[in-house]
Order: C-alpha cells, then sequence, then structure tokens
C-alpha cells in the first residue's frame, strides 16, 4: 500500500522578509513578537498589514533560539543555542527579519537574520513550543 500526504499549509499571514523589532514574554507563557511594519495578508491582493503576533501557552522549557553563524556564511562555524528567556535578557537591541517560518505539532520555527544595532547579522532560528493559539493582533 501506498499512502501519500502532503501538508498544506492554512496560516493567515505570511512573514517572509518581515522585520521583528521586539520579542518578549508578556507573562510565563505568552509570547509577543512586534513587527516594525507588520506582515503580508496570504489573499490578493497580498497587502502589507500592520500587526503584531502573540503565542499562547508556550512552554518555556522547549522554546529556544540557535545562534549560528555571522552574515549567514556556509562552511564551519560556531553557534549557540540558548533558551528563548535568556536570548532576551540578552539581545535587547535588535531586529529580527524572518525569512522562513514553519509550523507543525505545537511548535513554530522561524528562521533569517539577527540585526544588531551594532556588528554583524547571525544566523538566527528561534523555536517556540506551545500549546495554545497563535493570535494575529492587525490593524484592520
Amino acid at each position: 500500500m501506498i499512502t501519500r500526504y502532503k501538508y498544506k499549509a492554512s496560516q493567515p499571514y505570511g512573514l517572509h522578509d518581515m522585520e521583528v523589532n521586539n520579542i518578549s514574554f508578556i507573562d510565563n507563557e505568552t509570547v509577543q513578537l512586534q513587527f516594525e511594519e507588520g506582515y503580508v495578508k496570504l489573499e490578493e491582493p497580498y497587502q502589507k498589514v500592520k500587526g503584531n503576533i502573540t503565542i499562547e501557552k508556550v512552554d518555556p522549557d522547549f522554546s529556544n533560539v540557535v545562534l549560528l553563524s555571522k552574515d549567514g556564511k556556509f562552511g564551519k562555524f560556531t553557534g549557540n543555542k540558548m533558551e528563548l528567556k535568556e536570548f532576551l535578557e540578552k539581545y535587547d537591541d535588535y531586529t529580527f527579519e524572518i525569512v522562513d517560518e514553519l509550523y507543525g505539532f505545537n511548535r513554530v520555527e522561524y528562521s533569517g537574520f539577527l540585526k544588531p544595532k551594532k556588528g554583524k547579522w547571525i544566523e538566527m532560528t528561534m523555536f517556540i513550543y506551545h500549546s495554545g493559539d497563535i493570535v494575529y493582533e492587525t490593524e484592520e
């Protein structure tokens, strides 16, 4: 027997090339991402809308950030993996440009580039494990 499966994403907004200028825990299990200019509505005419995202019922023990090579270079690199809370304490003056977003069973993965106000860009992936909703708060 052959069974084929192809996942079809149905999120209402896209974050590709959007810049997050603040990530914070609102309480111990709610994370908010604030966007400089919002994100794109995934229906024609694909307009950018101002807004933020709140992720509910986050498990901080299974949410982390991986920092990879500077400027996204290939080859050998040294990296750093830290809990999301530790990352938020250490990095407070940056933007995070999301290049790719993945959604799976109770997990969100955003990858892109951490852009400090000073210094080189750092390739970054943020993993958030949650059992609640992803709430898109727009100004529509």
